[in-house]
């Protein structure tokens, strides 16, 4: 039976920030937010972001829409969890909150233990000749590159040692070079190694909320 992690939802801090992603057809948007609390197995409370933090919000934040939370969670080596849901309703009285659905399970990172941290964020791989931009998943991170998993029935085996472009989100992006392709059911794992400095990688995983300290060796 998978584990589902849920027990971890109660250690996020009330009043703490966590990450919000909103995502759309084209794009996300990212917005740190604070965490009110908890209905268990019912939903999941937010506040409504600030217009400073995210201008234009009602723009984004509409019953139904899908967002990624991801939390921080401080305790014995630290752990960043993740989850994808529905967002259910923006209440505005008494105060404007974000009411998401409760997630069927919870994505866990020790921290401490891994060289290579598991990741669940959205990004777009530009590749040096005029492909199309292909849409997909971090899988994992490290101080030296990303696993960037495509989902795509195209064959691409050719890319390996091609020159590319990791598309984060609207202000962060960084060159690399795929070193190794490998497919998989539904597309293809890429490794790329990023050439990215270590403190712009550690700033990528801060924006994150990935402790960049849990990385006790680089990986090749």
């Amino acid at each position: 039976m998978r584990k589902t992690n849920l027990e971890k939802l109660n250690q996020i801090v009330t009043g703490g920030i966590v990450d919000l992603e909103i995502l759309t057809p084209t794009s996300s948007r990212r917005v740190k937010t604070e965490f009110i609390g908890l209905l268990e197995n019912k939903f999941i409370i937010l506040n409504y972001p600030s217009a400073k933090r995210l201008p234009m919000a009602s723009d984004y934040l509409r019953d139904g829409v899908m967002v990624v939370v991801r939390a921080l969670i401080e305790g014995s080596g630290g752990h960043v969890i993740a989850f994808r849901q529905q967002l259910m309703s923006v209440a505005s009285h008494p105060a404007k909150l974000l009411f998401i659905d409760y997630p069927s399970q919870v994505q866990l990172s020790e921290l401490r233990s891994q060289a290579r941290i598991p990741t669940l964020f959205p990004a777009k791989l530009k590749l040096s000749d005029d492909r199309t931009s292909f849409e997909g998943v971090i899988k994992d991170i490290s101080l030296t590159g990303v696993m960037f998993d495509i989902k795509t029935t195209q064959e691409i085996d050719d890319i390996k040692d091609m020159r590319c472009i990791v598309v984060f989100d609207e202000d962060t992006k960084h060159e690399g070079q795929i070193c190794s392709v490998k497919k998989h059911a539904k597309g293809i794992y890429c490794g790329i190694r990023l050439f990215a400095s270590e403190e712009q990688m550690k700033a990528l995983m801060g924006d994150h909320f990935i402790d960049p300290n849990a990385l006790e060796v680089e990986i090749v």
